[in-house]
């Protein structure tokens, strides 16, 4: 496998990973011009900038720069000699004696947006979401909606019951959940089980009318605590822009999505 497809292997499964590549190198260096190496968030390697002192200083710097999340470009100096060097010049231990520049660029992982029901909703919205840098998973109980012939988009489909797989999965703190399902009664089950569980997520959608959104607040207070946190809890689900049909309601939870993901506050009736 070269590099290439290594990188778009981890965008794929949407890992954070970083791609150190050396632009520069002068003198002995081990690494020439074109050298890569891509490093992951659990500090696994592909590739080489060279081996030896350099390449444990690049992935190493490439694991700090998962944190911070930003590209940089840097410049070493590749020797063992007592020199005094340019404040932005990093000097490795090594007798190559030679001088090298690596880029560093970061691939976060994409926002994760969970689709509870591929129906003609979560159909509209596997059209919208894709173009907005979101990595898309769609859950469905049904197996005839869960696939990419019926609802194109998704980057993952999981067919599994809707319960099951609420009690296992690990959102990340930056993970948006819809939930679009074909009976109420999953919708609150689902909600159930993310407030049961303590998970801290960023924005939790469910379609319902404003009485039937009211219902499902007041029964996760009677049935799983009277002090919960419903300020990322949206329902009915949707900005206010007119319009009831699949594709109108899509555009309506997108916008809300976005508003959400930039900060952005909007009016709310």
């Amino acid at each position: 496998m070269n590099g290439i497809k290594k990188i778009l292997e981890l965008q794929e499964a949407n890992k954070t990973f970083v791609v150190a590549t050396v632009i520069e190198a002068k003198g002995s260096a081990p690494g020439k011009s074109g050298f890569r190496i891509i490093v992951d968030a659990q500090g696994n390697t592909f590739g080489t900038v060279g081996g030896g002192e350099i390449e444990f200083e690049v992935i190493e710097h490439c694991k700090r720069l998962i944190d911070s999340g930003k590209n940089e470009v840097k410049r070493y100096l590749l020797t063992k000699k007592d020199v005094t060097v340019e404040d932005d010049i990093t000097v490795v231990p090594m007798m190559c004696n030679g001088n090298i520049t690596i880029f560093y660029e970061v691939n976060g992982m994409k926002p994760e947006v969970y689709i509870f029901g591929g129906g003609h909703v979560g159909q509209a919205l596997l059209k919208i979401l894709p173009n907005l840098g979101y990595h898309i998973k769609l859950i469905d109980n049904r197996e005839e909606f869960c696939n990419p012939d019926i609802a194109p988009g998704a980057d993952e489909y999981v067919y599994s019951d809707y319960l099951e797989y609420c009690d296992n999965f690990e959102p990340s703190e930056n993970s948006y959940l819809i939930s679009l399902t074909h009976g109420h009664s999953f919708d609150y089950e689902i909600m159930k089980r993310i407030y049961s569980r303590k998970l801290n997520i960023k924005y939790l959608g469910v379609i319902a009318s404003k009485s039937k959104g009211k219902q499902i607040k007041d029964q996760l207070l009677k049935e799983v605590s009277s002090n919960l946190d419903f300020s990322k809890l949206h329902t009915p689900i949707g900005l206010k822009i007119g319009g009831d049909s699949a594709d109108e309601i899509a555009l309506s939870i997108a916008a809300e999505l976005q508003s959400v993901r930039y900060s952005k506050k909007v009016i709310v009736e």
